[in-house]
């Protein structure tokens, strides 16, 4: 006992977490390079392990710990994503057909045996960075891994400009939300700087010569979440309703990346938790926008060394309850942990000011940017990977995992970079293993 103290002890001391103030927990990850990272602490619920995992002795004999991670993850705690080799032509791969179109990320929702995708495309055949100007938000479906997560439009669901999908379900209705950045008047660009004319999924392949900078937000033009709702995947939607309400004054111009989690009637005194950029977000009824609040920063920011979450969230709650966020966190055109990669982050409760992150650098890479690996053996280091969206499956483990990928390994600030930037990009599917590890749901305590 007292070893699985001074463990606990030693775990908590390590990730900054304060277990005296306000119940609540925030990491700050040790930046001493020369101090050895903790051991897992058994039977403390997998805190230790991400909520990915459950910590065990590596034997009966020794005092030395292990994480045993459930299936779909591994790492020294769990952090990170267990990846196959990319399925050649998986995910949106339009830049390489006639349509030349490319896409930025999808949310995805499986239903009655289908996988249906909601992803960001750019119009006119433009690249990611006239996302502004050019964004409108599709449907795709695919078979999953029968066809090699290959996914096949649909349709156009919302015209310009609107971007940033997310769709979840209400598991006590059965009825979907869609969640977007929307605009509702087109471009949310300058007017005199809006549509583009491109012709191989790249700006620089614009046919106006004022297309390939990325454009700013337009004078007096705003970047609003909205949902709109339906009782299947294909439809029909609602109309849109605005959370421009409980939006402040300084982000109405900003994407917040809005990513909600609808809550079981269990817990109906909160109908929806959503993380933002910037803030943990509640709402009583999800249908009902002027029930929304904002709950403050999901780290205690008033410790000056707490990590910033990152950019484009997803998020989602386990088999346990826990809560769990993916986003992707770091300086573009450095490889490694340290650079811009996959970030997880997990809580008990999903409280603002409860969510950590594993004792590593920026809480460890949960998926790679650089030398991603191929099925046919090649391997790409891709300028940006983001919006990143795990994919479940019907036995309800991640099955899969959605980014946007910039089809480039370069880009300003990286060494070897010649303008202008190819920004072509598309939406690649990466498949993970699943039943290779233990599952933390079959055990509860250390076998010794």
């Amino acid at each position: 006992m007292r070893l699985i103290v001074a463990l606990l002890v030693d775990f908590v001391l390590w990730l900054g977490i304060d277990i005296f103030s306000s119940g609540s927990y925030t990491s700050h990850p040790r930046r001493d390079s020369n101090k050895t990272l903790p051991l897992c602490v058994v039977n403390d619920d997998g805190l230790s392990c991400s909520y990915n995992g459950l910590c065990v002795r590596s034997n009966c004999n020794t005092q030395e710990t292990h994480c045993l991670c459930d299936p779909g993850w591994k790492g020294m705690y769990c952090e990170a994503l267990d990846l196959v080799p990319v399925a050649n032509g998986s995910g949106l791969q339009d830049l390489l057909t006639q349509n030349r179109t490319s896409t930025w990320g999808g949310s995805v929702l499986f239903d009655q045996g289908v996988y249906h995708m909601f992803f960001s495309e750019l119009a006119h055949h433009c690249g990611i960075h006239r996302w502004i100007s050019h964004s409108v938000v599709s449907h795709a479906v695919s078979a999953g891994p029968e066809d090699n997560w290959k996914f096949h439009k649909t349709k156009t669901l919302l015209p310009i400009f609107s971007h940033e999908p997310i769709v979840t379900r209400d598991p006590s209705t059965g009825e979907l939300g869609l969640f977007v950045s929307h605009y509702p008047h087109g471009s949310a660009a300058d007017d005199n700087d809006s549509t583009c004319h491109c012709v191989d999924g790249s700006t620089s392949s614009a046919l106006e010569k004022r297309c390939i900078h990325e454009p700013g937000l337009g004078h007096n033009k705003t970047m609003y979440t909205y949902f709109t709702t339906a009782h299947q995947p294909t439809g029909p939607w609602s109309p849109l309703q605005s959370l421009e309400h409980e939006t402040p004054e300084g982000q109405k111009r900003f994407d917040l990346n809005f990513a909600p989690l609808i809550l079981p009637t269990t817990n109906r005194s909160l109908s929806l938790l959503a993380w933002t950029r910037w803030d943990i977000w509640t709402a009583t009824d999800w249908k009902n926008p002027h029930t929304y609040v904002r709950q403050g920063p999901a780290p205690n920011f008033s410790n000056p060394h707490a990590q910033w979450e990152g950019e484009d969230p997803s998020l989602w709650r386990d088999s346990k309850g826990r809560f769990h966020i993916l986003s992707h966190n770091g300086p573009r055109g450095i490889g490694g942990p340290e650079g811009d990669c996959g970030r997880h982050l997990f809580s008990a409760t999903g409280q603002a000011g409860s969510w950590l992150a594993a004792p590593l650098p920026l809480g460890g890479c949960a998926f790679p940017r650089v030398n991603v690996s191929f099925v046919d053996g090649s391997s790409r280091t891709f300028y940006r990977r983001e919006r990143p969206h795990l994919i479940f499956g019907p036995h309800g483990r991640p099955a899969a995992l959605s980014t946007s990928v910039i089809d480039s390994p370069v880009g300003p600030g990286v060494p070897g970079f010649q303008p202008p930037q190819r920004d072509a990009s598309y939406t690649l599917v990466q498949a993970t293993h699943t039943g290779r590890h233990f599952d933390s749901t079959a055990s509860e305590k250390d076998s010794c």
